[in-house]
């Protein structure tokens, strides 16, 4: 008689599972520092006070929450990087995935960096676990020195050397593509653009396009800066509505992700979608297609911002306030209406996933 046994975790499975980690552990660190910075950024938006430059104690620790939202943000790569390692191979992997998140942070590798990172560590740490056997009396120092001290210099050359400067030149082409086409077609740069900020959500993609669009700014050419930074409000925003009129179909943490990512929508920051993009990576072509939409439209409407402006201050600044809310509205609903689509297909799918678990294990 066959013995019907529980069904065992595939390798997909469990970095599903340390993505979904990853996320877990992030989500706190993205809402405080990312709310604090939007708050500090709204109040300089509005009141038009220069927080740097102003006496006004009011104004001073404003600018200091703005100070500590940078904080905030900035422990998203290492956080990423050390909890899908974590995922993969435990607490071992926690010490170089923090290390090999710092770098990425500091060489411009953005969020697909540091997890790229995180799933290097993941893999060699468990590896390392597996394989390297010492006698019981030495076996403490694995986790508490080896894996630290090899791991983290063997995962830290790799992202340099093999990984890292092959983006910094994939960044560095990019920003000279775009300077090429500059010339051209303006709807077809503005497309290109947003496409490119929309795709990593401040990454090395996303920054050769700022890069170049401030660049041209520089010089007297509005549109591309226009393009690019109406690009920065779509993922969040549209993923946000997402949450709010598809809530089912998101956990708690991720509802909460989202009313965050829509006020850091507001003032320009997109680091509010990436949770969204690692509980689901399809998310970056909805990311990209509808940033791409949006900085197209405004364009074609030519309802330029003579300013290097995002969110709600770009709204305001523009030359066209209707057509330019109208090119926000459609990029933003096409990513919530896709995004809700997407999540309610994995959604449906984990709760089969679960149902088929169950049954297998009432048949064992």
């Amino acid at each position: 008689m066959a013995l019907l046994l529980k069904k065992e975790k595939t390798e997909i499975d469990k970095l599903r599972e340390a993505l979904m980690t990853g996320v877990s552990y992030m989500i706190p660190v993205i809402v405080a520092g990312g709310m604090m910075l939007a708050f500090g950024s709204l109040f300089e938006t509005l009141t038009g006070v220069d927080l740097k430059e102003s006496n006004s104690l009011v104004a001073q620790l404003i600018n200091d929450l703005k100070t500590f939202g940078l904080y905030g943000l900035t422990l998203l790569f290492p956080v990423i990087a050390a909890f899908v390692g974590f995922g993969l191979a435990g607490k071992p992997a926690i010490a170089p995935g923090l290390i090999a998140g710092m770098l990425a942070r500091d060489m411009q590798m953005g969020f697909l960096g540091a997890l790229l990172g995180g799933l290097m560590v993941g893999y060699l740490v468990r590896w390392m676990l597996a394989n390297i056997k010492l006698p019981k009396e030495f076996r403490s120092l694995l986790p508490m020195v080896i894996i630290p001290l090899i791991g983290s210099a063997i995962i830290l050359f790799v992202m340099k050397y093999i990984v890292g400067y092959p983006l910094i030149a994939l960044n560095t082409g990019l920003e000279n593509w775009l300077v090429g086409m500059s010339g051209g077609n303006k709807v077809v740069m503005a497309a290109v653009l947003g496409a490119m900020v929309g795709f990593d959500l401040g990454g090395p993609i996303n920054k050769a396009a700022i890069t170049v669009s401030l660049g041209l700014f520089a010089q007297g050419i509005f549109e591309p800066v226009t393009a690019s930074h109406i690009a920065i409000m779509i993922a969040p925003f549209g993923i946000g509505l997402s949450t709010i009129f598809a809530k089912q179909y998101y956990s708690k943490e991720l509802q909460e992700n989202g009313r965050a990512a829509l006020m850091m929508s507001c003032v320009g920051i997109s680091e509010g979608a990436i949770p969204f993009i690692l509980a689901n990576p399809a998310l970056i072509i909805i990311n990209t297609i509808g940033s791409a939409i949006s900085a197209a439209m405004v364009i074609m409407f030519d309802s330029i911002v003579q300013a290097p402006a995002a969110g709600i201050l770009a709204l305001i600044l523009s030359s066209h306030f209707f057509l330019y809310f109208i090119s926000i509205a459609t990029g933003v609903a096409f990513v919530a209406v896709c995004t809700t689509v997407l999540m309610k297909r994995q959604f449906n799918k984990q709760a089969t996933d679960a149902e088929d678990q169950q049954q297998v294990a009432k048949s064992a």
